[in-house]
């Protein structure tokens, strides 16, 4: 109870000040392992592609909206809720991916493309959150230049950086890169992990509010990418990658919008709860995407040698 108690002594400084410079270190090990060749995949193979995207940038926006007008919690859950789905989906999900087999260059491309868009959307979608869920006289006036700069500094330039090196530095990036990424990983989520701590009583306080909620939304973002990669007859690598990138979010933004752009604490209980969430249901889709992928690739083999 005394370390939870000094860890909640310390939240303020872990969200403003450490969880915005692992965000960036984040971005930079993204950026390294992307290439011009990823956004022009997009291009090259835009049925994938154009599923994910649609997924992310619309799908998980509006599935957000429509649980926080039908369920109608407190404005600021509600709005936190807008902007975990507003935020892309990052490094986190490239790694379920790895660990599931599944289609990983697809998963870089996805998470390229949505971190560079969304820099544009977030301000936007929020914009719209606090005036939909805030009466007049509670809402925050959001800057959308000043956002907009910030998001900048935040994810687009430190992806500019990872890529830069990586083109200036192939050999290096390249054998760099999934050490790198790896060490990122786990940096941010013990930031996650240990921001969440820190304000364990914020948890406690709104979990049974917006627990479900937070449950709901995870579970039906995962749910909807999946099924919309099945309904184009997408291969079953892609459908488990398309899966995570809809409903794994890149929450490290998320903290940084909350904390040091909007400056309102309150705004982060869904980000929080959805740190707690997130972890369990992507690493139990980890286990079933790789049967599934596994019984895809034994059904191919099968085929081919009875021919």
């Amino acid at each position: 109870m005394e370390l939870l108690q000094a860890l909640s002594a310390q939240a303020a400084f872990i969200n403003a000040e450490v969880i915005p410079w692992v965000l960036r270190l984040v971005m930079i090990g993204l950026g390294l392992s992307v290439t011009a060749a990823d956004f022009k995949r997009v291009v090259v193979f835009p049925k994938a592609a154009g599923v994910g995207l649609v997924g992310q940038l619309i799908g998980m926006p509006l599935t957000a909206f429509a649980l926080a007008t039908l369920f109608a919690p407190a404005p600021a859950i509600a709005v936190g809720l807008i902007i975990v789905s507003a935020a892309p989906s990052g490094v986190t999900s490239n790694a379920y991916s790895f660990a599931s087999r599944a289609d990983v260059p697809l998963c870089v491309t996805l998470s390229a493309v949505t971190s560079v868009v969304t820099v544009f959307t977030i301000p936007l979608l929020i914009d719209l959150a606090l005036r939909t869920f805030f009466d007049q006289g509670q809402q925050t006036q959001i800057p959308l230049l000043n956002t907009l700069l910030n998001l900048m500094s935040f994810t687009l330039a430190p992806l500019v950086v990872g890529m830069i090196i990586r083109a200036r530095f192939t050999a290096f990036a390249v054998k760099a890169v999934e050490p790198i990424r790896r060490s990122v990983l786990y940096l941010m989520i013990g930031v996650l992990v240990l921001g969440a701590v820190s304000s364990y009583r914020d948890l406690l306080a709104h979990y049974a509010t917006a627990g479900g909620l937070v449950i709901a939304m995870n579970l039906l973002t995962m749910g909807m990418g999946f099924g919309l990669a099945k309904l184009f007859k997408l291969p079953i690598a892609q459908v488990v990658t398309i899966t995570f990138e809809v409903g794994v979010q890149n929450l490290a933004l998320a903290f940084a919008i909350t904390f040091n752009i909007l400056r309102r604490p309150d705004l982060a209980v869904a980000a929080l709860l959805y740190a707690v969430v997130m972890p369990a249901t992507a690493l139990a889709f980890v286990s079933m995407g790789r049967r599934m992928i596994a019984a895809e690739a034994g059904k191919a083999s099968y085929q081919y040698s009875i021919r």
